[in-house]
């Protein structure tokens, strides 16, 4: 399988992924990892191998690019236990709702581009616009986390969308 990261093009098989993950460690799982995959009977969180035959640092691609080329060879990938300590789903939507306006459109490669316009700087993408809607999600999660970490203040978004006829 081929597949272009990062600009580059890479080609995986099941062997190249088993060959370079024989003698490395997995790394330990953090809250960032949701998912991992079985190799050499340990837990390998799904970005490692595919930086194993890349080399590629782990920020040039997504989960979403590993989780696709490892199901794609053929890969069961599974996803980590939630620790105890983590908020229920029921908790989690019982907490207030933030909301954001969303922009999509079609690149010219065929992918779905979102951007939330609130939130300099935040895009993400997919094949289909529900891929691009999940992606788009994270991204704005990550990008609120980030700004509460940083003690920055959450924007407001004061959105108008109206269609301009010409």
């Amino acid at each position: 399988m081929i597949s272009q990261i990062a600009g580059r093009r890479f080609e995986f098989d099941r062997d190249r992924i088993i060959s370079a993950t024989a003698h490395l460690p997995p790394n330990p799982p953090d809250r960032r990892n949701k998912h991992y995959v079985d190799l050499h009977g340990k837990r390998f969180p799904i970005k490692q191998p595919i930086h194993a035959v890349t080399s590629l640092p782990y920020i040039a691609f997504t989960a979403q690019h590993a989780h696709r080329i490892l199901v794609n060879l053929g890969f069961d990938v599974h996803q980590w236990p939630q620790p105890a300590s983590a908020p229920s789903v029921e908790a989690r939507n019982t907490e207030a709702t933030a909301k954001f306006a969303v922009s999509f459109e079609n690149d010219e490669d065929g992918y779905v581009v979102a951007s939330c316009p609130a939130l300099p700087g935040c895009h993400s993408q997919g094949r289909s616009r529900q891929e691009a809607m999940s992606n788009i999600r994270e991204a704005i999660k990550g990008y609120i986390a980030s700004m509460r970490k940083h003690g920055e203040p959450i924007p407001t978004a004061d959105v108008e969308v109206i269609e301009v006829a010409i």
